[in-house]
């Protein structure tokens, strides 16, 4: 949590200082020194656990960077009520016609496109506290994705390291499970299986599943067919908010099945 603390302060002051360097060449001295930070989040779905620490730490620190910064920082918000599509992309023309200079915005790619592509459009510096692949860049909003960016950590990264820690351990029969409704959790478990094979490991099963918007009754059915599978490791990329970590752990768990489960850090 400390880590994460450093990460949001880091990176408002970073976004604050750039955004009012740029700024100070043509505006007068009190607004070059005053930068309007627009957060778009999600207060009540999926993603509102992740989104809701991250901005409630820019605010304990704002009158602490405003002081050591010599940039006035303001945060103004908008709710998109479970990152849904319209929501999302009408907050993000509020914040940017309230003056935000800078967009926070979801830490869920997939869900933050609305908002990241109103803000880019806008041309202004889009950023996530915690999204973690490399989408949010480039590779899927083109050119103007060079203003996006965000402080978590890649899919790529983390489920290579996943399988890095696997193969020390000494395991060496894999099954996944692929939570299909994010790409993040996609890109997790392809990043495994791509490093895994590389090592030498063994995929001795591949199960999917839907967790936000699926069906609870198909949860049961890839616990069924994941306790037939004599596999030293269980591998996934899911998390709790999104309603099928728990029920598919539980029913492993509930079976007698004890076989080690590896999660990203989601």
């Amino acid at each position: 949590m400390f880590r994460a603390r450093k990460a949001v302060l880091a990176l408002v002051v970073v976004s604050a200082v750039a955004v009012a360097a740029v700024a100070g060449g043509s505006a007068s001295p009190q607004q070059a020194n005053t930068v309007t930070i627009g957060w778009a989040y999600d207060g009540s779905g999926a993603m509102a656990p992740y989104d809701g620490p991250a901005l409630a730490t820019a605010r304990g620190y704002l009158k602490q960077v405003n002081r050591g910064s010599g940039v006035n920082l303001r945060i103004t918000t908008c709710d998109t009520q479970g990152n849904k599509p319209a929501t999302a992309k009408a907050c993000a023309a509020k914040l940017l016609g309230q003056g935000a200079d800078v967009i926070f915005t979801t830490c869920d790619v997939d869900f933050a496109a609305p908002v990241v592509q109103e803000s880019i459009n806008a041309g202004k510096l889009t950023i996530a506290p915690c999204i973690g692949t490399d989408q949010m860049g480039p590779k899927r909003f083109g050119a103007k994705g060079r203003l996006a960016f965000s402080f978590g950590n890649a899919a790529q990264d983390e489920g290579s390291a996943m399988a890095e820690y696997a193969w020390r351990r000494g395991w060496r029969d894999a099954a996944l499970a692929t939570d299909t409704v994010i790409v993040y959790f996609r890109n997790v478990v392809q990043a495994f299986e791509a490093r895994w094979r590389q090592l030498g490991g063994n995929i001795v099963a591949e199960e999917t599943y839907q967790s936000l918007g699926g069906n609870p009754a198909s949860f049961q059915n890839v616990v069924t067919r994941l306790n037939r599978t004599e596999a030293d490791v269980i591998v996934t990329s899911t998390a709790p908010p999104f309603g099928a970590q728990v029920s598919i752990m539980n029913g492993l768990r509930t079976l007698g099945n004890n076989t080690p489960i590896l999660n990203s850090w989601a």
